[in-house]
């Protein structure tokens, strides 16, 4: 969702050159990247989408590093792009290894050993790339991460999840408002980031992008949105996510 938000944010321009990029690096690992317009209620913006062929994927976590590392080159990311991606990565895997009490090299990947769940990460440095994050003040609202179970590769967890958990120790969140995972691991490991702090009350927006997922909470379609406040403060404008 923060691709997708981000490609919403994207003006004409910015999003030629964020198709073209992701394009041709997806295409060197067999797969394709789509964007769709999309609405739900009053929020209208697009989903982003990576596909590659069944099978393909990383089982342990030094593998998955350095696929991330290779998809970050093929993105054509910049230094700080690559260490965001990276730091991103290695947020999760250390989430996921202090969970199961082994170290980081020898953490087991189920959903983000999937190439897609790679590119997603490897994308958040693209979009950080071009809509040059590292200049500008972002604010985040509290993490909604939902309640109650879903079933995973461990069976049953409750919402949030163990590593999800972890991740949110430095963050503010809350519980809901629906039901299932509306926070998932590598969303909260690109606020946690991102941001440089989180308000209870986010600033009234002005320009927003809206990036949609794939999953509905009693009829509501899950999004995140990125917009920049009409604001200027110390010549930087102040973004929101």
């Amino acid at each position: 969702m923060f691709s997708a938000a981000c490609y919403a944010f994207m003006d004409r321009e910015l999003k030629e050159e964020y198709m073209d990029r992701a394009g041709k690096g997806c295409g060197e690992w067999g797969g394709s990247v789509e964007t769709h317009q999309r609405s739900s209620g009053s929020e209208e913006g697009y989903t982003v989408t990576f596909a590659f062929p069944e099978g393909k994927r990383c089982a342990l976590a030094d593998e998955a590093r350095g696929a991330v590392r290779s998809v970050t080159s093929a993105l054509g990311l910049s230094a700080k792009g690559v260490d965001f991606s990276m730091a991103i990565f290695s947020d999760i895997i250390d989430a996921e290894a202090k969970v199961h009490g082994v170290p980081a090299n020898e953490v087991h990947l189920h959903e983000i050993g999937r190439l897609a769940g790679l590119f997603n990460i490897a994308s958040a440095g693209l979009c950080y790339d071009l809509l040059q994050m590292e200049e500008r003040d972002i604010i985040g609202s509290a993490v909604s991460v939902g309640k109650g179970r879903i079933m995973t590769a461990h069976g049953w967890l409750s919402v949030p999840t163990p590593a999800s958990a972890f991740l949110l120790t430095s963050l503010k969140s809350r519980s809901g408002p629906f039901e299932g995972e509306m926070a998932t691991p590598t969303g909260i490991a690109i606020v946690k980031n991102l941001i440089s702090k989180q308000v209870d009350e986010l600033p009234a927006p002005g320009r927003k992008g809206c990036g949609f997922g794939s999953k509905s909470f009693e009829g509501v379609v899950g999004y995140s949105r990125l917009f920049e406040n009409d604001e200027t403060v110390d010549e930087v404008k102040k973004w929101a996510v």
